[in-house]
């Protein structure tokens, strides 16, 4: 198990979801607690609501991306870099992921072995762990190679 994951370990027992556990260490990353995002990346959840949707760690990571270059006011304006940024972010996970027979939630949860295949199983966090703290590296890249500011403007 991915070292990161002992620190995670608490936040999965709580019942959070993968999408929401990359939210939460972004967060924890700019000193900040907002549990009205957490509770609206929720709805990214298990491929959205077990519709077959994409996988959490793709959705929630470029979440994680956007609350660090997004436009979250009127008076702000997003980062001339956040498409490319959110671009390579896709590339890099699409590449990372192609062997589990595309991004769905449920394709990659199988691929990692993290359901054992039950329609509407809800996959085990644990078991997507290292996927999880790879997407998280990745996303600590990108923002170091953009050159971006993770700390919220004052």
């Amino acid at each position: 198990m991915n070292p990161m994951m002992m620190e995670l370990l608490p936040l999965v027992h709580e019942g959070y979801c993968c999408s929401q556990l990359l939210v939460l260490l972004m967060l924890q990353a700019r000193d900040q607690e907002n549990p009205d995002l957490v509770r609206a990346i929720n709805g990214l959840c298990h491929g959205i609501g077990q519709s077959d949707g994409p996988c959490g760690l793709l959705t929630g990571g470029a979440c994680a991306l956007a609350l660090v270059a997004g436009k979250g006011a009127a008076s702000e304006t997003p980062h001339a870099m956040l498409s490319p940024l959110l671009n390579d972010y896709a590339t890099w996970f699409y590449e990372r992921t192609n062997l589990y027979g595309g991004q769905s939630c449920s394709q990659i949860a199988a691929g990692l072995g993290a359901t054992s295949g039950a329609p509407g199983e809800v996959p085990n966090p644990v078991a997507c762990g290292d996927l999880l703290a790879e997407s998280w590296e990745k996303i600590i890249e990108l923002v170091q190679s953009y050159d971006l500011d993770i700390m919220p403007a004052s």
